[in-house]
C-alpha cells in the first residue's frame, strides 16, 4: 500500500521485491526521490519481515550525504521529510495511526551480570563445539532457565564466536537462545 501511495505522490520512483517464503519472507519497497535534495540520490527502503508481523523497518539511503557522513540529526530530518507525508496519506486513507518511530541512540553497551557470565562460561567451557552433547544442551538450557538477564542476539553470537564456535553454529545457537527467551517470557 505504501508503494502505491509513493507512486501516486509523483515524488518517488518505486520498486518492490519479495525475498524468501513463510516466516523468512521479506517484502521490500525502494523509494528513490525524484525531487531535488541537498543529498545525492536520496531515498529510503521499507522492509517487512514475515516473522515480525506489524513491524516495518525503514532505512534512509543516499549516494552522497551533505555533510558526509551525515549527523544523526541530518539522517532523522531526511527520514521524516521522506516518510511522514506518505504515512499521513496512508493513515487518512485507511483510518490508521501508524507512526515513524526512531530509536534513541544506543545506550551503553550490554553489561553481563556475574551470574549470566558464570552460566555462559559453564556452557561454553565444557561444550563440544563441533557437535553438542546432551550434557552441553543441558548447560545451554540452564543458561536460559536460570538466567535473569537476556543476552542480546548480537552479543551472544559474538561471545560464542570468540569462544570457539563456528560462525554458523554461533548464529544457530544465538537464534535458538532468542526463541527460547521469547518462550520464557510467555510463561
Amino acid at each position: 500500500m505504501m508503494a502505491e501511495i509513493g507512486r501516486r505522490s509523483g515524488r518517488f520512483d518505486v520498486e518492490r521485491r519479495t525475498i524468501g517464503r513463510g516466516t523468512t519472507q521479506i517484502d521490500g519497497a525502494n523509494f528513490r526521490l525524484r525531487e531535488a535534495s541537498p543529498h545525492q540520490d536520496l531515498g529510503f527502503q521499507l522492509l517487512a519481515h514475515g516473522a515480525a508481523l506489524g513491524r516495518v523497518t525503514v532505512e534512509v539511503r543516499a549516494q552522497r550525504w551533505r555533510p558526509d557522513p551525515p549527523s544523526r540529526a541530518v539522517y532523522i530530518e531526511a527520514a521524516r521529510s521522506l516518510i511522514t507525508p506518505l504515512l499521513k496519506e496512508f493513515n487518512r486513507d485507511h483510518g490508521k495511526r501508524i507512526r515513524l518511530r526512531i530509536e534513541s541512540e544506543r545506550a551503553a553497551a550490554f553489561q553481563m551480570t556475574a551470574r549470566t557470565e558464570i552460566l555462559l562460561d559453564r556452557f561454553v567451557g565444557c561444550a563440544n563445539k563441533s557437535s553438542l552433547h546432551p550434557l552441553d544442551w543441558n548447560r545451554f538450557y540452564e543458561l536460559i532457565l536460570e538466567g535473569r538477564q537476556e543476552i542480546p542476539f548480537e552479543d551472544l553470537r559474538a561471545q560464542l564466536g570468540d569462544k570457539g564456535f563456528t560462525a554458523a553454529k554461533a548464529d544457530q545457537l544465538a537464534e535458538l537462545y532468542r526463541h527460547l527467551w521469547a518462550f520464557k517470557r510467555l510463561r
